[in-house]
């Protein structure tokens, strides 16, 4: 009598159970490859293993980054050639570090047929041209400010300094979303990324005020926060902001005319495969979870925007959706390639100049 794949898998796992083998490893033996992936955590660790959870034939030893995007980076730079990593999660400026060093496999529509339903302005490439990075997530780091809990209605970033915010304000550290926040406050006042000194300067303004009534260091200190009533005022990614809107009143300071200085930062995160693990098993599972039922799923899950056009997107998250006569006036994407090879001198100053100052 022949005996069938899932019915030997169910008869091996019977039988592991009685010998005290997880069943978790004997299903991996059956997968074809396996790769090292580096996660984040929360939301998106639970999202992405329901996808993985829907395919075998690549078996996923799951890492959590440690903080940031970026605190891995200098890791993988200290183990290369050997990081011991396939697949990478990371955003933006991630791929910028990735690119400048070298360290991704080169992604083809060969290797990840599914790219060819994600937009190319998405498509981060190298100094040769090889693209390094596959897009998984839209969303945009925005201000936005808890309608139950403030003193009055928040219409300008000029409105921060206003004493009726005394102590209301969460204001992030500039390790938290690369120092986006400053940039909307540079670009508020007449600067960029680029020429930050009018960001300072409000700051610094804003530090003496006492408005400011917490420094977030991590997600976790805008969900508290926030969610506690101790701040009204924050600036985070909408992924956050979604999640929060479920549990409190908060108003998006989104698509609003740019004098009133809410830009939004339209970002993506993904992918990238880095040399020298199991590449081809990497391209394998990140081509299926961009497909257009798995990314919409995990992007529910996250509350981020698809990338792939075929997805759908749902309804409560459409107000981070920019079409292009949206994008160029209501958002705004930096050089982020300047803003990552900045984030040590920002960190640095905001000790020197503005903490002594809180």
């Amino acid at each position: 009598m022949s005996i069938s794949r899932r019915n030997f898998i169910k008869t091996t796992a019977t039988a592991a159970a009685l010998i005290g083998t997880p069943f978790a490893e004997i299903n991996q033996a059956f997968a074809a490859s396996t790769i090292t992936a580096i996660e984040w955590g929360g939301a998106y660790i639970d999202s992405i293993k329901r996808i993985a959870a829907k395919q075998s034939d690549v078996s996923i030893n799951w890492q959590l980054h440690a903080g940031g995007a970026a605190a891995i980076l200098p890791k993988i730079k200290a183990t290369w050639p050997k990081p011991g990593i396939d697949l990478l999660t990371g955003w933006d400026v991630s791929w910028q570090v990735v690119a400048r060093e070298g360290w991704a496999e080169p992604v083809t529509a060969a290797k990840v047929p599914n790219l060819a339903d994600i937009p190319k302005k998405l498509l981060v490439a190298d100094a040769a041209g090889h693209i390094v990075n596959i897009p998984r997530t839209l969303t945009a780091f925005h201000w936005f400010y808890r309608e139950d809990n403030a003193p009055f209605a928040i219409r300008t970033l000029d409105d921060l300094l206003d004493p009726r915010l005394a102590g209301k304000i969460l204001f992030p550290s500039p390790i938290l979303n690369s120092n986006t926040q400053m940039i909307s406050i540079a670009l508020h006042r007449g600067g960029n990324e680029k020429n930050m000194e009018p960001a300072w300067d409000f700051v610094k303004k804003l530090a003496k005020s006492g408005n400011i009534g917490r420094v977030a260091n991590a997600d976790t200190d805008v969900t508290t926060s926030i969610g506690s009533g101790e701040t009204c005022v924050a600036f985070q990614a909408g992924s956050l902001a979604s999640k929060l809107g479920r549990t409190v009143k908060l108003k998006n300071l989104i698509k609003l005319d740019p004098k009133t200085g809410f830009r939004a930062f339209i970002y993506q995160e993904g992918w990238c495969v880095l040399k020298g693990g199991n590449a081809d098993g990497a391209f394998k599972f990140a081509n299926f979870a961009i497909d257009p039922v798995n990314n919409a799923e995990f992007n529910k899950g996250i509350d981020g925007i698809p990338v792939n056009t075929k997805s759908v997107v749902p309804a409560e998250l459409k107000y981070m959706v920019f079409n292009s006569e949206e994008m160029d006036k209501y958002a705004y994407i930096p050089d982020w390639s300047y803003v990552s090879s900045q984030s040590d001198a920002w960190l640095k100053r905001w000790e020197q100049e503005i903490a002594p100052l809180l």
